[in-house]
């Protein structure tokens, strides 16, 4: 097989787990407590926030669906926004929208349960995951 074909299999390979797990992802959202980060590259806190989110990962597992509504730019923005609408969290995204390095917990209807900034202890998302399952 020719470079060129077995790159062009792969890309083709790569883009089929994205599209796999991004319906997966969505397929598992339905009923569950969702934790949503406001993110931009540009933001210092934001990114002290990357690991807290890989730590949250973890310990909630599925327990919770992470998501990331970037804000780097304006095309980030719409398509966050886009995003926002599929999971019924629209008014979530536009009040926060300018507020990087939020996080929200909001239960299964995204309803908000708690919103913090900064927050680093991942163990505070953890209850708050917990206090939405409940709602």
């Amino acid at each position: 097989m020719k470079l060129s074909n077995r790159n062009t299999l792969l890309g083709l390979a790569a883009v089929f787990a994205v599209l796999l797990v991004a319906g997966a992802a969505q397929a598992g959202e339905a009923g569950k407590p969702m934790v949503v980060k406001i993110h931009a590259d540009w933001c210092g806190t934001c990114t002290r926030l990357n690991s807290t989110f890989e730590d949250l990962q973890v310990k909630v597992g599925d327990d919770a669906v992470l998501i990331v509504l970037d804000v780097t730019d304006r095309s980030a923005v719409e398509k966050s926004r886009a995003r926002a609408e599929e999971l019924g969290i629209v008014a979530f995204f536009d009040e926060y929208k300018s507020k990087t390095g939020t996080v929200g917990v909001l239960d299964a209807e995204g309803n908000e349960v708690v919103v913090l900034k900064g927050e680093t202890d991942a163990d505070k998302y953890v209850a708050a995951v917990a206090k939405a399952k409940e709602a």
